[in-house]
């Protein structure tokens, strides 16, 4: 064979070719990560992106003691989630041994804390720390984040390419604007404040609020006080179940447990033997939480009948009782807002030592509280059972490319007014800033843990996509965010949500915008989300690549050519019963 010869061609009038560098192409380029939140959302988010983005380096911030977001932060007595607790998980981190079948808040709490433990999540845990400002450094790309340390109160500054938001929804309680509240001489508890000390025997107890928790801890207390004053402005529609195949489950009327899961059954479930009967069983429990979106239809048949099963539930809890039942039945459609289990609540509405109290309260003095008709009710302690304020705008400054703070256009006297989002995941001026289970962004159907998942999911999507190539940030088009927001208001029109009941997930009462939903169910956003509408985004360059776009491809080769692994680099091959065609060169793992 002859000599290779090396003599420069003759390019006449074309440019000089772009100078390539000489290292081979990295589709895992080092990226940096701040999770807001320690969660569901969060925690799902970290395992996710962990696996699901290499060479990724990732702190999680929440300013609680203990992971668990809002199970950390309700311990109230009879707090307990009214979904399954086997359809009440991760999807990725099934747990044979829920002791119940609606789990405590607490063994909800220790699944999360296991969760961390085993996924190496607690490595990267900043816990008893607060974000308090976030900006956005456009030369640099990056977020430039201020925590402060709630045990030392001192503050520092951390860098970050990629901000997450999973702060949740039901988190910053607040006492009730009511008018002499800080007067009462007596104790004063949020639910979601609780206090481990709080004594109620004996005592003269009110409880404002009739949402969730309300009726969850009302039933609990009930056998320890001397008396219990009941005030609850609102109607709620309140069910055995989420799902009707659910009710037998349930079947012991007033056990907000549901039923003991025995031994013998979690042992089993636990077992190599019993895995396959586990998962058959899973999948039996979550087909029903993909059924009956015909109710969210406004006036539709389905929706009538959940009307006639409901009422025709509570005059039974009621033992028909004509006055209270005149009292309970609401005005509003069925799933107008969420559906509230509560097993023992109206039952305990009939007790002779509950006084159940419709007037609006006017003000509360030293030793009572007053309605608006002239009633007292003499009280020595006041549970506020009252919520969260909106949570979908972040409690401190985020400072947008624009030099705005989100917060200024979210907010109800905002230039938009409500929040306002691409794909409940992102929104525009504010690049490389995802959040998880807020805006926009609950189907309808499924489970919240599976949905913080497939947010987790797409969310790695977008990063990897600014790992991979020539880009430092991406953001939603202004166009593209019009268009979703058009869809999302269209989508609500008709249905149940869009009556006048007063929910969060509402930006107001009544008949007002619907900010929590995804338009559509969580099969349907999986399903449109699973690739990423990339020319729906603005990308910033790297600087490095400001000159050509495909600066990213390098010498030519991949690093794992250089590496040489055999395995990695026939990693396409399997044997022909593992091939699946639909997803054949379709991975992006770390060897191919």
């Amino acid at each position: 064979m002859g000599s290779i010869d090396k003599t420069p061609l003759d390019r006449g009038n074309r440019p000089d070719p772009y100078p390539l560098p000489k290292t081979s192409y990295n589709a895992h380029q080092p990226v940096s990560a701040v999770i807001i939140g320690a969660g569901i959302a969060g925690i799902a988010t970290a395992v996710l992106l962990q696996a699901k983005v290499p060479n990724l380096t990732y702190a999680i911030f929440d300013r609680h003691v203990r992971v668990g977001g809002t199970w950390e932060e309700n311990q109230y007595p009879g707090v307990r989630c009214d979904v399954p607790s086997h359809a009440y998980q991760l999807s990725f981190a099934p747990n044979p041994h829920w002791t119940e079948f609606y789990a405590s808040g607490a063994e909800i709490r220790q699944y999360y804390e296991d969760v961390v433990h085993k996924f190496g999540v607690d490595k990267h845990l900043k816990l008893q720390h607060e974000v308090v400002q976030a900006v956005w450094l456009t030369d640099y790309a990056h977020w430039h984040i201020t925590v402060r340390n709630l045990v030392s109160s001192l503050e520092y500054t951390v860098t970050a390419q990629f901000l997450i938001s999973a702060t949740g929804r039901l988190n910053s309680a607040g006492p009730p604007n009511i008018p002499g509240l800080d007067t009462f001489q007596g104790e004063i508890v949020h639910t979601a404040r609780w206090g481990h000390n709080v004594n109620l025997n004996n005592k003269r107890v009110a409880v404002i609020g009739n949402g969730a928790s309300g009726m969850q801890v009302l039933p609990a207390i009930l056998p320890r006080v001397a008396h219990l004053s009941h005030f609850a402005r609102t109607r709620n529609w309140v069910s055995a179940a989420f799902n009707g195949g659910l009710n037998a489950r349930a079947a012991q009327k007033g056990n907000p447990a549901g039923h003991s899961i025995p031994e013998e059954t979690r042992s089993h479930y636990a077992s190599l033997e019993g895995q396959k009967d586990y998962l058959a069983y899973r999948k039996e429990l979550d087909a029903t939480f993909h059924t009956g979106f015909a109710a969210f239809y406004f006036g539709s048949e389905a929706n009538s009948k959940v009307r006639k099963d409901l009422t025709a539930l509570i005059s039974e809890r009621v033992n028909h009782d004509p006055e209270l039942l005149a009292k309970l039945i609401p005005d509003y459609a069925p799933v107008c807002k969420r559906l509230t289990p509560a097993p023992g609540y109206l039952e305990a509405l009939s007790d002779p030592n509950v006084d159940f109290i419709q007037t609006p309260i006017s003000c509360i003095t030293p030793t009572s509280i007053e309605t608006t008709d002239g009633q007292q009710y003499p009280v020595d302690t006041i549970i506020t059972a009252t919520g969260f304020p909106d949570n979908y705008t972040p409690a401190y400054p985020l400072i947008g490319k624009s030099g705005t703070d989100i917060r200024d256009i979210w907010g109800p006297r905002g230039t938009v007014g409500y929040p306002k989002s691409y794909f409940g995941v992102m929104t525009p001026d504010f690049p490389n800033y995802f959040f998880v289970m807020q805006t926009q962004g609950t189907p309808f159907g499924g489970t919240v843990p599976v949905k913080c998942e497939q947010t987790a999911t797409y969310i790695a999507a977008c990063i990897r996509k600014i790992q991979s190539q020539s880009y430092a940030s991406l953001e939603p088009s202004q166009e593209a965010t019009d268009d979703f927001d058009a869809v999302v208001e269209g989508f609500f029109v008709d249905k149940t949500t869009s009556d006048t009941c007063s929910s969060w997930w509402k930006s107001g009462p009544g008949p007002s915008r619907v900010t929590m939903g995804w338009p559509g169910t969580m099969h349907h956003k999986g399903d449109v989300t699973r690739t990423p509408r990339w020319e729906d985004f603005v990308f910033q360059r790297r600087k490095d690549a400001t000159q050509n776009r495909f600066h990213y491809f390098h010498s030519g080769l991949a690093v794992r050519e250089e590496e040489g692994d055999p395995d990695v680099l026939t990693s396409y091959l399997t044997t022909q019963d593992d091939v699946d065609l639909q997803t054949l060169h379709e991975g992006w793992t770390r060897g191919y």
